[in-house]
């Protein structure tokens, strides 16, 4: 009996962790796609009071806002993939009302590899039990 026990929480640990997760972040796909906005006619502030604060504004450009719907997908151990993405960029006049309204997809998007995979043959582990003897080292101490 004891022994199934320790079967089964293995066979749930190996079959969670080659699990896909899925994350998003941002709106909601459907809810951009619905946005009501009237070049010229629409305001920031009913922007902001139907839709929320925007996602993130231009660092550049005070008057250009955006709204983002990202979804990824990865296995442990695996790449990140972009599921769907969907940016709705806002251009504003002086007075925060919309001039301009331009939409990108994933067909838009750079696939830009950050690092290589790393081989699991070059993993070093006299550093991964460095580090872990590190930790139980460290204490949480308030100054």
């Amino acid at each position: 009996m004891y022994n199934l026990k320790n079967v089964i929480i293995l066979l749930i640990f190996i079959l969670s962790s080659c699990a896909e997760t899925i994350q998003n972040s941002g709106l909601s796909q459907k809810k951009i796609e619905n946005f009501n906005i009237e070049i010229g006619r629409t305001s920031k502030k009913y922007l902001i009071d139907n839709y929320g604060p925007p996602i993130f504004d231009n660092v550049f450009n005070d008057n250009v806002i955006y709204y983002t719907s990202h979804g990824t997908s990865y296995k442990t151990f695996g790449e990140r993939k972009t599921e769907k993405l969907l940016v709705l960029e806002i251009t504003l006049d002086d007075k925060n009302i919309v001039q301009k309204i331009k939409k990108y997809s994933n067909k838009d998007s750079l696939q830009i590899k950050i690092s290589k995979n790393q081989d699991v043959r070059d993993i070093n582990f006299t550093s991964f039990w460095k580090d872990i003897v590190r930790a139980l080292r460290r204490k949480n101490t308030e100054d």
